[in-house]
């Protein structure tokens, strides 16, 4: 029998897919969990703008919790923006009658300053703080919560230190990529690389929707966070530039680096065996004082390429290591000078290749910009689009 653990989602629809619970719940496909929905906001919204808000009612909220709960038994949840007093005090009841344990982002407060309320509800989001396991207010939420002002990194940490001091364990977000946690009394940096970027939609929601399936998958507190950092980190960075306004983030990136990386290595290995099967092609491309290597680029910028290379030996070619990943090593930077996803031989520039390219074969370049093949030194990077586009260069070059 197959299984998965539940999680749930307390939230509202954002009809524009970016963020709420269809951001959380793209969160929880791709991090391996079940995720369940307890809708509390409908609204109309895209890139650009939330054009209407419909508030579900309260006794409608708690019957979504009973027709989940009771059935389906999420063992985490999560929450978003929660419209009024009312629903946040019905929230915490439910969460304590059926024991869930709860990740908080107090969504109050854009990432831009704009008020996501109608209402006062900081006191009442003080009190959730205290029964959630961990809250995830941006700086601008921060504020509003611990009743200060946040200009500077500095800020960020102080801020942090007196919420936990009060209402348990958080994140803030901080300046430039960087967050600043207290997980059970122990201070935690979580750096990022900035990204600058306008397509940041969802991004808070990627962030705790990705703490909470990291928790019930087993994870630990603090090193959920640290892998949420990271996950969310890269969602921004491949953030999808959707509609005419702010994008949303992408919380698939991380999975599909994954899988790019794998199909990279399949495309090796089958190019590795054309070389290694049609000897009259490959020793005449190689020479016996030159290491050889092949690489692989995906869309996401990874690099896979073989630890030493293969050499000419005796009448064969040895393969020198395994295939890895982000090796440093020159194909591997080379390959990182041009954009897109590419595959390459790194070879000697011998006379076969020059005469290929006086014969209009292959275009050699030293950017790599609209070529064939990038110079470097007594060196040439032949490139393709993919292994079969790489093979018939070579054959190109070999039998003309």
């Amino acid at each position: 029998m197959h299984t998965r653990p539940v999680v749930a989602t307390i939230a509202g629809s954002d009809s524009g897919g970016g963020a709420g619970l269809q951001a959380d719940l793209k969160t929880f496909i791709a991090l391996g969990v079940f995720g369940t929905t307890i809708i509390t906001g409908l609204t109309a919204q895209n890139t650009k703008a939330v054009t209407k808000v419909l508030e579900i009612p309260p006794d409608f909220i708690e019957a979504q919790f009973d027709a989940v709960c009771q059935d389906l038994r999420p063992s985490h949840a999560k929450t978003g923006m929660l419209a009024s007093g009312k629903i946040i005090e019905l929230v915490l009841r439910k969460i304590k009658e059926y024991q869930i344990k709860l990740v908080l982002d107090p969504v109050m407060v854009a990432k831009s300053g704009s008020l996501l309320i109608t209402e006062d509800i900081s006191e009442q989001i003080r009190k959730a703080m205290r029964e959630a396991i961990i809250s995830t207010p941006n700086r601008y939420e921060a504020e509003i919560i611990a009743n200060t002002k946040i200009n500077s990194q500095d800020d960020v940490i102080k801020t942090a230190r007196e919420i936990y001091s009060k209402y348990g364990n958080v994140v803030v977000k901080g300046f430039n990529g960087v967050d600043y946690a207290i997980i059970d009394g122990e201070e935690i940096e979580l750096k990022g690389d900035y990204i600058g970027t306008k397509n940041t939609h969802g991004s808070g929601d990627v962030f705790s929707a990705s703490i909470t399936a990291y928790l019930a998958l087993g994870y630990k507190l603090r090193d959920a966070v640290i892998r949420a950092k990271r996950f969310a980190s890269l969602a921004i960075k491949y953030g999808l530039d959707l509609g005419g306004g702010y994008g949303p983030v992408d919380p698939f990136a991380p999975v599909e680096s994954i899988v790019k990386r794998e199909e990279g290595r399949n495309e090796l290995e089958n190019l590795l065996w054309f070389l290694e099967s049609n000897l009259n092609i490959t020793l005449k491309l190689i020479n016996d004082t030159s290491k050889v290597n092949v690489a692989y680029m995906t869309k996401y910028n990874d690099v896979l390429s073989l630890a030493g290379g293969l050499i000419k030996y005796l009448d064969k070619i040895k393969i020198d290591g395994p295939i890895l990943n982000n090796v440093s090593n020159e194909i591997t930077k080379i390959m990182r000078e041009t954009s897109s996803e590419k595959i390459g031989i790194l070879l000697p520039l011998t006379d076969k290749i020059l005469d290929a390219a006086e014969k209009g074969k292959i275009k050699l370049s030293k950017s790599g910009i609209n070529g064939d093949a990038i110079l470097r030194d007594n060196m040439v990077l032949v490139v393709g689009k993919d292994k079969d586009d790489l093979i018939r260069k070579l054959k190109e070059v070999v039998l003309g």
